[in-house]
């Protein structure tokens, strides 16, 4: 009997966690000319979303990832601390790939993992992902559904760097 009840209790937290992580999808990430490679996102705008990002996930299913947005744009730096699993960085300035990041190291504060140039937004995918997809510096991408980015209302202001 008590193991039934912590069976359930455990599996009653795998999926309120389960859900709490597929409510917050909010759009996609499409690279255009690359097989297969759309990717669902979660959606980090506040300072604590940011902050938050993928930390304390044991994993990360293989279509999902998370965007950064950055208003205005800037220069910015991550790091992979309480980050279970390896990560690849892309950073992105008004649609198009200017740094990546590959297969980050987890669960470390050593290593950091600086955009280089300015940028708009910030993905990660699961370490990987853009080697198996071909993903470069200066690809374009597309982003849907996601009302935070919209590129052409941004004036000439905010993709300045600060």
């Amino acid at each position: 009997m008590i193991k039934r009840i912590s069976l359930a209790a455990i599996i009653s937290v795998l999926l309120f966690q389960q859900a709490n992580y597929s409510k917050t999808l909010e759009g996609l990430i499409k690279f255009p000319g690359k097989k297969d490679s759309t990717v669902f996102l979660e959606v980090a705008s506040t300072d604590a979303e940011k902050e938050k990002g993928l930390m304390n996930r044991p994993d990360l299913a293989s279509n999902r990832g998370m965007v950064f947005v950055f208003r205005p744009s800037r220069t910015v730096i991550f790091w992979m601390k309480d980050t279970l699993i390896s990560l690849d960085i892309i950073f992105i300035n008004r649609g198009r790939v200017v740094n990546i990041a590959k297969n980050t190291v987890p669960n470390q504060t050593e290593t950091l993992y600086p955009s280089d140039k300015t940028v708009t937004e910030v993905v990660e995918v699961n370490g990987g992902f853009t080697d198996n997809h071909k993903i470069m510096i200066g690809d374009r991408i597309a982003f849907e559904n996601i009302p935070q980015i919209d590129y052409s209302g941004m004036s000439k202001l905010m993709s300045v760097a600060k």
